[in-house]
């Protein structure tokens, strides 16, 4: 639901690229695009240098709106649950500043929301950084003078509200709200330069502290109740959860030289995607997606694991996830190369079909030497991929048998379709 936005100076072409219906991963566009967001309905909100645009499967890459004033986009571009509003930086004609805005995608409009203060830094008065589901409240940051901006909030009924800092001689920003509206989280600035992470409850301003009552680092996003919050402290991420309170998501190469950070959650609060990656280009490191039943599982792995193909990306650099838990958008690299590409992974089916699958197929034996039986509902097809995420096969079955004997030793995905619903299942060939 929420991203970290990374500035960087390189720029891209756009190449864009389709996929069937039956796709779960999506190439967006090659270049360095930033997807900030992704709607339930697979809808996502992407900004780079001073272009802003929407992508669907439906009419791809849209330019919505591009700077008129400045060298970049500040802030973050998010989206509602249901994808009908956008949340961006926009420049006022009025009086050529770029400030935070929300834009509608039904009438192709944007409305631009103001400020705290008549100057700001350079040509930006505020950005957004974060917005509740159904769009009517934008949080972010607004600019007092060139050097110091305070979190702010804005809705319909009151405007641009300040929402003031923990130290009155530091800067501090909103990075995200949670969909009941009580709970907004972010980060304070610290007298020495450490930027602790804090939450706004019901407008007053608290510090999230770990289990020793030490400060934390940033908060970056939060569930739909407020009650567990993501975010990054000293290189690793974190969750923090009202009941169970602070945890470490760890990484065996985690170092000074290899750090983490959380950039997203779920609504229910139960996923968190991020990164771990080597000092340098934030396409240089590796994807995750964690929960607490299975830790910290390298992205690329994960989707592999479900049967998908990866579509030879490194999904190393994840930024959003969507309110359902289902759509993870961020920049990657095609494999073994520098070329970043933005990217759209839809679990949707995938999950489904976890729960139905786990009662209505299976197979035997498991592990398998020549052959393998498929039990439960009427087959419609059988695929067989390597742990790459290669399609190696279109499988016939006779009588409800496989013959897999031609298979080299190893461990391969079945991608089976019964009855209209999709089921990978795990086996090893002897």
């Amino acid at each position: 639901m929420k991203k970290t936005v990374f500035s960087l100076f390189l720029t891209g072409s756009l190449l864009l690229g389709m996929h069937t219906v039956d796709a779960q991963v999506y190439k967006i566009g090659e270049g360095v695009y930033f997807p900030g967001g992704v709607s339930n309905n697979s809808v996502v909100s992407i900004m780079q240098g001073k272009d802003m645009y929407k992508w669907d499967t439906t009419s791809g890459l849209v330019n919505i709106g591009t700077l008129a004033v400045g060298t970049s986009l500040s802030g973050n571009i998010c989206i509602t649950n249901d994808g009908s509003k956008i949340a961006g930086s926009f420049t006022n004609p009025v009086n050529s500043l770029n400030e935070m805005s929300i834009y509608d995608v039904g009438s192709q409009t944007w409305q631009n929301l103001g400020s705290i203060a008549a100057t700001g830094s350079g040509t930006d008065l505020s950005s957004s950084w974060g917005m509740s589901g159904d769009g009517s409240i934008i949080v972010g940051l607004g600019w007092i003078n060139a050097g110091k901006a305070h979190a702010v909030k804005w809705d319909a009924a009151n405007g641009m509200v300040d929402l003031g800092a923990v130290l009155a001689t530091r800067s501090s920003r909103a990075n995200a709200i949670s969909n009941n509206k009580e709970i907004i989280v972010g980060w304070q600035d610290q007298a020495d330069g450490f930027r602790s992470g804090v939450k706004w409850v019901n407008g007053i301003v608290q510090y999230i502290k770990d289990n020793d009552n030490n400060l934390v680092g940033e908060a970056v996003g939060v569930s739909d109740d407020g009650k567990i919050i993501a975010g990054g402290n000293q290189g690793l991420p974190y969750v923090w959860n009202e009941t169970t309170g602070f945890q470490k998501i760890t990484h065996p190469n985690a170092s000074p030289f290899f750090k983490g950070a959380a950039t997203g959650i779920s609504g229910d609060g139960k996923t968190v995607v991020g990164y771990f990656r080597p000092n340098g280009p934030p396409f240089g490191g590796e994807g995750y997606i964690w929960t607490e039943a299975t830790g910290r599982i390298n992205l690329n792995d994960y989707v592999t694991s479900l049967g998908l193909s990866t579509e030879g990306l490194t999904f190393s650099l994840p930024l959003a996830i969507s309110q359902d838990g289902k759509k993870i958008v961020g920049t990657g690299v095609k494999t073994g190369t520098f070329q970043a590409v933005a990217f759209l992974i839809d679990l949707t089916s995938t999950l489904a079909t976890q729960n139905w699958s786990k009662t209505q197929i299976t197979i035997a034996p498991n592990p398998v030497k020549e052959s393998l039986t498929i039990f439960g509902g009427k087959i419609d097809s059988v695929e067989i991929y390597s742990l790459t995420g290669q399609k190696m096969k279109d499988l016939k079955i006779v009588n409800g048998k496989a013959d897999v004997s031609y298979l080299s030793k190893g461990v391969y995905i079945l991608k089976v379709v019964a009855e209209g619903k999709k089921q990978n299942i795990k086996f090893i060939k002897e």
